[in-house]
């Protein structure tokens, strides 16, 4: 029971980003179609899932603070370049980039996963857990009627993207 909880949290940490990028599609009323967000949660499954087995056979090789720090430095990126530029948000390339930047972080978590022989259910749990969060951050996103936030509609996304990549350099 105690093995299963920790994955639970586990899935849960990961599906941090993937209800911060959801609640910002939300803000910018941005609709997505529900298979494009199963596709990102399945590739996010199949990259933990393979980084899990790359961890548990290559071991130590790759240290997971270099995985955080190019994660954190890539959000970054993303969120000055949208703050100073208008990054068109509908485009199918930008959910392909996305997807690989959310998965830039599983990337690491399956790896650290590995490494600690956790349970390869890990990685179905974190899947369905990332879809859940990113629907669940699209309405909250969409729902939203603070005054603070829907004025500063414009620089909150890029802010959140900024803070994101701020907490993966300093984890």
């Amino acid at each position: 029971m105690l093995a299963f909880i920790l994955l639970l949290l586990l899935s849960v940490l990961v599906s941090i980003d993937a209800f911060a990028i959801g609640f910002l599609f939300g803000l910018k009323r941005i609709r997505i179609p529900l298979v494009i967000i199963g596709l990102i949660a399945l590739f996010s499954s199949f990259v933990i899932f393979f980084s899990m087995g790359v961890g548990r056979f290559i071991g130590e090789i790759i240290p997971s603070s270099i995985i955080q720090t190019f994660a954190g430095i890539l959000l970054i990126g993303i969120g000055l370049y949208n703050l100073f530029f208008d990054m068109p948000v509908y485009r199918k390339s930008y959910f392909v980039m996305i997807a690989l930047l959310m998965n830039v972080d599983s990337l690491g978590y399956g790896i650290q996963a590995g490494l600690a022989e956790r349970s390869f259910w890990f990685a179905p749990l974190a899947g369905i857990i990332i879809f859940t969060a990113f629907i669940i951050g699209i309405i909250y996103g969409h729902e939203t009627k603070s005054r603070f936030i829907l004025r500063y509609m414009a620089v909150i996304p890029s802010m959140i993207f900024v803070i994101l990549g701020i907490s993966k350099l300093l984890a």
